[in-house]
């Protein structure tokens, strides 16, 4: 009984032995690999869950002036000589832009604030007016001039495509976007009081996707 004990502690021994010599071989020959995890500390990146849809971030009430000419078409003779009706339009515009609510929003920790990117600015279609207060004027400048009803027609087909048209250009968006982004910071910071009963703990800085407008 007792050899069979001793010979069982020394095979044991024996096998420690020859499992340790292997480990410290490999360690000498080609030692072990060491690789950086990254690890995404949940403190450092604010998540906010959006409600969809789109969040309106900014209005501008403007008057706008357009204007349209009717002349004739003579396709053997120059007309450009000949009387013209012009009508020129004058109404209040309402420029609503929006930007859409992605599932979530991730504010990026950047020094002592959080950075949120977010997709352009987008103007809302159709634009707006105050009917009650616009303001038509047509001018015939003799007798001959093409129809003033028809004229007047064309232009207010036309006043619709050119508000869409001012208003998403780059200084109308430009002009946008100090209000927009103080809409972005008061929203997020709302939303993470209702969502985690707590502010958001930086400020905020609001970046934009796609080149300046201007």
């Amino acid at each position: 009984m007792r050899k069979n004990l001793l010979f069982f502690v020394l095979g044991g021994a024996m096998a420690a032995a020859v499992i340790g010599g292997w480990f410290r071989l490999n360690a000498t020959l080609g030692g072990t690999a060491g690789q950086q995890v990254q690890l995404l500390d949940p403190a450092r990146i604010e998540l906010i869950r959006t409600p969809g849809g789109h969040l309106q971030v900014s209005e501008m009430a403007k008057v706008e002036e357009f204007g349209w000419q009717t002349s004739w078409d003579c396709p053997l003779v120059d007309c450009s000589r000949l009387p013209k009706t012009v009508s020129r339009v004058r109404v209040q515009a309402r420029y609503v832009y929006r930007i859409p609510l992605a599932a979530e929003w991730r504010l990026r920790p950047e020094g002592d604030h959080y950075v949120l990117t977010l997709p352009p600015l987008q103007l809302q279609a159709p634009v707006g007016f105050d009917t009650a207060n616009m303001e038509i004027v047509t001018t015939e400048q003799s007798v001959l001039s093409p129809a003033a009803p028809a004229n007047r027609e064309k232009a207010l087909r036309h006043l619709g495509p050119e508000l869409a048209r001012r208003g998403a250009s780059p200084a109308y968006l430009a002009a946008q976007r100090q209000n927009a982004e103080q809409t972005v910071r008061e929203f997020a910071q709302q939303w993470m009081r209702e969502q985690n009963g707590r502010p958001i703990a930086r400020p905020i800085r609001v970046e934009w996707r796609g080149p300046d407008p201007m």
